[in-house]
Parts: structure tokens; sequence; C-alpha cells
């Protein structure tokens, strides 16, 4: 599974999105489970398909240590901001209440595909998670050379 590139949508007025359709074409027909989760970092949300859900749950879990209560903390909060949502016949999934402010109130949003995951963004935010082209450019550039700058 590699989700790459950028789609526009609009939710309904129930929270309902299509989800699309280069993307629905990756997910296993037998498994057409997503998990919804608020992002750690930025103001929007992260889709997995179930199976790297649990492919990142799994890394997560091998990371730490739960007899400490600060990462039993964390690995507590990163699994109680989930919901697992399944498409429907006409290929929705259902954005649940507590996460609909991140869709921005014209419910008009971003998937942006991210190799195992899709973040799904506010179209009003949507330039945000990128950099100016000639930072990209050199970041790029030195992540290539080995420099890492």
């Amino acid at each position: 599974m590699q989700f790459t590139g950028r789609i526009q949508a609009r939710a309904d007025v129930k929270g309902r999105l299509f989800f699309p359709a280069d993307f629905r074409r990756q997910l296993d027909s037998a498994d057409q489970r997503l998990v919804l989760r608020r992002d750690a970092w930025e103001p929007c949300l992260t889709i997995y398909p179930y199976a790297a859900w649990e492919a990142e749950v799994g890394e997560l879990r091998a990371r730490l240590n739960l007899w400490d209560p600060t990462e039993r903390a964390v690995y507590r909060q990163f699994l109680s901001d989930v919901t697992v949502a399944e498409l429907d016949a006409a290929g929705r999934f259902l954005v649940p209440r507590h996460l609909i402010a991140l869709l921005g109130d014209d419910r008009r949003v971003t998937f942006i595909g991210l190799d195992d995951r899709i973040e799904l963004w506010s179209a009003t935010q949507t330039e945000r998670p990128f950099m100016p082209a000639e930072d990209f450019a050199a970041k790029l550039s030195a992540l290539m050379s080995g420099m890492n700058a």
C-alpha cells in the first residue's frame, strides 16, 4: 500500500466523506476498515487502513516500557483518540462529531497520501503541511546525499 497525491473533497452535512477511488483500490477488499485519529503534531486527521494501524500500534508498543507511568500515559492517549470507521456501500465513511471541527466550517477537505497512511486536512489549511519549494529542494538534496542538514 502506498498512498500518494492530493485529492479534494467535501463532507456532507452529516460528516460523511467519499474515500477517494484511487485510495480505495489500494485497500484490502476483505478489510475496508479505516482508523481515524487526530494527528499528534498537526491540525489534521490521520487515516490508516486497519492493517497499517495494527503495524503502527505494534511498533509503538515494542518501543514502550508499559511499567513506566509516563510511557503508559503516552500509549493510553495514543490509543484513546481513535475511531474505527468502515466504508459504506457507496464508499463513504463518517468523520465523528468530535473530529469534524478539524475539517473546517465549509467541510472542504484535502486528502494527502503519505505512504501507508493518509492525512485529511481542511482545504483552508492545505498548504500548511508543505515547506517552501527552495527549503524542500535543499532538504531533499541533503537527505539524498547523506548529509542530512
